[in-house]
């Protein structure tokens, strides 16, 4: 019988669709809304575009909690539409979404081959990234600008009282740093011409001479960056710089980019941040919490009073393609 009213809702909501999507079959429904087995597929397909860890082949725990997440998000799109959640600049905003998904690809091409190995159009990411767009503004205005101000101001000094220990500053070093860039696609005599060029630049870091000087004499024939770093001393760098006496400067040393040389200026030992440094954060980390917690209570509440189903062998059913 639940098939029987699935299959209606599919051809009743489906009806001015294409022939394609009438064949996709129907996993869940959500008041009127239809969950199709291309969408729970396409969830993963995403997750896989965006780096997520996922199994080649989901287990039905797996797809119950994406499934789940789906059945949320369509709550919480109805009530969008219910009381007229719109996104500011709609376009750009979902270019920019896209563009930092692509800049997870090292070019263009990578990130198409991503979307064509796993079987998912531009077309489908615009669209879920506009609902997350839609799920994230319904969040903000629903429930974390509704949250209480006066309230969440009381509670900001106690959290800071009983949680001093977040806010410490861990103790960092102060360096000069000269980064000499080396270009992968060069020959082995330019590598090796390179290693030479860096090697005298060096010695007349040892010798006294400073980085503005060095920098001059070989910024025609060198890559070269200058910044003065601040780096935690627990981190690989920070040993290395703390080791260092002040005003001690290193031999090059092997990094991703080519070479770096450091010199030690200063250590800066750890400190407890004062309230006034941290009032902004834990007042955004309170209302946040709270504004979770209606929000859960909210859709729990929707869960109860909605007419939804999950097909019983909704999960069991073999995937075409879930990566």
């Amino acid at each position: 019988m639940q098939r029987c009213i699935i299959l209606f809702l599919l051809f009743c909501i489906s009806g001015n669709t294409s022939a394609q999507v009438l064949i996709d079959s129907v996993i869940a429904v959500v008041n009127t809304d239809a969950i199709t087995r291309s969408e729970l597929e396409n969830e993963f397909r995403i997750a896989a575009i965006m780096g997520k860890p996922t199994a080649e082949t989901p287990t039905a725990a797996e797809k119950q909690a994406v499934l789940e997440t789906i059945i949320n998000r369509k709550f919480v799109l109805q009530e969008s539409d219910q009381i007229g959640v719109v996104v500011a600049e709609r376009d750009a905003q979902i270019a920019e979404q896209i563009a930092e998904i692509r800049a997870r690809y090292t070019s263009e091409t990578d990130f198409q081959n991503a979307m064509q190995q796993h079987q998912l159009e531009t077309e489908t990411l615009k669209m879920w990234v506009y609902e997350q767009l839609i799920y994230g503004e319904f969040f903000r205005r629903k429930f974390f600008n509704a949250v209480n101000s006066a309230e969440v101001e009381r509670l900001t000094q106690s959290y800071y009282d009983k949680n001093k220990a977040e806010f410490v500053v861990p103790p960092t070093v102060t360096c000069n740093a000269l980064l000499i860039v080396v270009p992968d696609a060069i020959s082995k005599t330019e590598k090796q011409n390179t290693e030479n060029l860096v090697q005298k630049l060096s010695e007349r870091l040892q010798k006294g001479e400073t980085f503005r000087t060095v920098r001059e004499a070989y910024e025609t024939q060198l890559s070269l960056q200058f910044n003065i770093l601040t780096v935690e001393t627990a981190t690989p760098l920070g040993t290395l710089v703390t080791e260092l006496q002040t005003s001690e400067r290193s031999k090059p040393l092997v990094v991703e980019a080519g070479y770096q040389i450091v010199e030690r200026i200063r250590n800066n030992p750890a400190r407890q941040k004062a309230y006034s440094e941290v009032n902004e954060e834990i007042t955004e980390r309170i209302r946040q919490e709270q504004a979770e917690q209606q929000f859960k209570a909210w859709l729990e509440k929707r869960k109860e009073e909605g007419v939804w189903h999950i097909l019983d062998d909704a999960l069991t059913q073999p995937a075409n393609e879930m990566r």
